[in-house]
């Protein structure tokens, strides 16, 4: 396949990516206002901590057989009615078997929302399981209004639940449940062909393949979910809540980091996994890399700026105080993304195993710091051990990988911008609004001019895909 070509699929499938995620990660942006007016720190932070715990389950009921039914239909041998037969039926059996297991604890417990979490942790898995099942078998378009219908069904369930009925808390969970579930339903009828009963077969080879390549990624996923969340839980249990709310609020500003990474990626994974036996392999690694390390980096020299701004302007006074946190998350946001990149090489090369060992680190920085800074210093710790935990992942994975790829990073532009970043992000924890204002015009001119032609090429990709529709 051509460069061009290269180019032309990956910006297609970014964009098919982006209809499904944007406007879902946007709304859950946009609605943090909402939030701050209608709940208190602690509440939201009891909030975030449900949903953390939660997704630190969810890999462990489902052993990760989403990311082997992803894997072996993009690239295998095997039919698809195995591949799916075989995955839905261990699906299936580890999810039943979780809810009883989990429905037997919360009742001899007493938690008060433990059948919502049970609802929650079903849709949620089922609505995965579905999504990487649609990006596998290629069927995008599915994909992307899946996202749409998730989107709408959340804001429409916030402002019923939280505006509407002030169910507060409950009204969160059960939003983000339905919201899981209306997404699942539609995939699950958008993709009736491949769940025919005649095309379906369960192959127990097969099973214990996918079995060994996807259980190899729940102590992965397990320590990303330590860098992304643990956090919270630590702020919990040492400082309390209140402190927790604060924070998760900051987390929310990076989240646009992480979308565009997340569209970008979910293209990325695809073409690289495609063209991982290509002789010019390495030269298209490089090149959207730099590409990407530019555009990402421009990203978060706007953002800094300009989420003081929106916090000082939209949100309830109790939360102002949670732009101070928001440049160090960011950078870690950026780590994170870089990290992700290279975990392309595991994928493809089907090494698991060494993606954990990378994880593992960064969780372990993670946690230490965690451990012997939050009392002292707070909220500023939780930020500090999710920067250092992505950037040891990175570090590591860009020496380990050199065994699938090889990267030419252009080391001047990716340090004139991460110290950009990070001089703004200084800049901005002490200047008053009026100066704000004004970083947040000069780096956006910047972020434009240094991407004017990435954007050129956007706009005329754009026109041409409407002049073809």
């Amino acid at each position: 396949m051509s460069e061009n070509s290269r180019g032309k699929r990956l910006a297609k499938n970014t964009v098919i990516y982006m209809v499904s995620n944007f406007g879902s990660k946007v709304l859950t942006f946009l609605i943090v206002p909402l939030y701050s007016w209608y709940l208190t720190t602690s509440q939201y932070g009891t909030y975030d901590t449900i949903v953390s715990v939660e997704g630190l389950i969810m890999p462990l009921c489902i052993l990760a057989i989403n990311e082997g039914l992803l894997r072996w239909l993009l690239k295998s041998d095997e039919r698809d009615g195995a591949v799916v037969g075989t995955g839905y039926g261990i699906y299936l059996a580890l999810i039943i078997l979780s809810d009883a297991v989990l429905a037997v604890v919360f009742a001899l417990s007493g938690w008060q929302w433990g059948g919502m979490f049970l609802f929650l942790l079903t849709a949620s898995t089922m609505y995965t399981a579905l999504q990487y099942t649609a990006r596998g078998a290629k069927k995008n378009r599915a994909f992307a209004v899946s996202g749409v219908l998730y989107t709408a069904t959340m804001l429409s369930c916030n402002l019923i639940f939280i505006v509407g009925l002030h169910y507060k808390i409950g009204g969160m969970l059960m939003s983000l449940a339905l919201a899981y579930l209306a997404g699942a339903l539609y995939l699950l009828v958008s993709l009736r062909n491949l769940f025919r009963p005649s095309n379906l077969s369960f192959d127990r080879r097969l099973g214990r393949e996918m079995m060994r390549y996807s259980i190899m990624l729940v102590p992965n996923n397990i320590s990303w979910w330590i860098m992304n969340a643990s956090d919270r839980l630590m702020l919990t249990a040492m400082i309390g809540s209140s402190y927790t709310g604060i924070y998760s609020i900051a987390c929310k500003f990076p989240t646009i980091v992480s979308t565009i990474h997340t569209i970008f990626y979910q293209a990325w994974q695809e073409q690289a996994v495609i063209e991982y036996d290509s002789d010019t392999r390495d030269q298209f690694y490089t090149r959207v890399f730099n590409v990407y390390v530019r555009l990402a980096g421009c990203l978060v020299l706007v953002l800094v700026p300009f989420s003081k701004l929106f916090i000082s302007l939209f949100m309830s006074e109790s939360y102002v105080l949670g732009y101070r946190y928001t440049g160090v998350l960011y950078l870690g946001a950026l780590f994170s993304s870089f990290s992700a990149f290279y975990g392309t090489g595991y994928i493809s090369s089907k090494d698991t195993k060494s993606a954990m060992y990378t994880t593992f680190l960064g969780a372990a920085v993670n946690v230490l710091v965690n451990l012997f800074f939050i009392k002292s210093f707070g909220i500023w710790a939780a930020c500090y051990s999710t920067f250092f935990g992505y950037l040891a992942v990175w570090i590591v994975r860009m020496i380990q990988t050199r065994k699938y790829f090889t990267i030419t990073v252009d080391w001047k532009q990716f340090f004139l911008l991460i110290g950009s970043c990070a001089a703004i992000s200084a800049a901005v924890c002490f200047c008053g609004m009026a100066v704000t204002w004004m970083l947040f015009a000069l780096t956006s001119a910047a972020a434009l001019l240094l991407n004017r032609n990435l954007i050129k090429a956007a706009v005329r990709f754009l026109k041409d895909r409407r002049a073809k529709a």
